[in-house]
């Protein structure tokens, strides 16, 4: 998905900024998709 919102990557603590994609990790936060700790399961 893509952000729609600026916010901040719990994962990294990079900035996410509107259009960038995101997705939840394991902890259901939403996270840069190179951050994820899912990225490999969703694949």
């Amino acid at each position: 998905m893509r952000a729609r919102f600026n916010g901040k990557c719990v994962e990294c603590g990079g900035e996410i900024k509107v259009g960038k994609e995101i997705i939840k990790n394991s902890k259901e936060k939403w996270v840069h998709k190179a951050c994820s700790d899912l990225e490999d399961e969703l694949l």
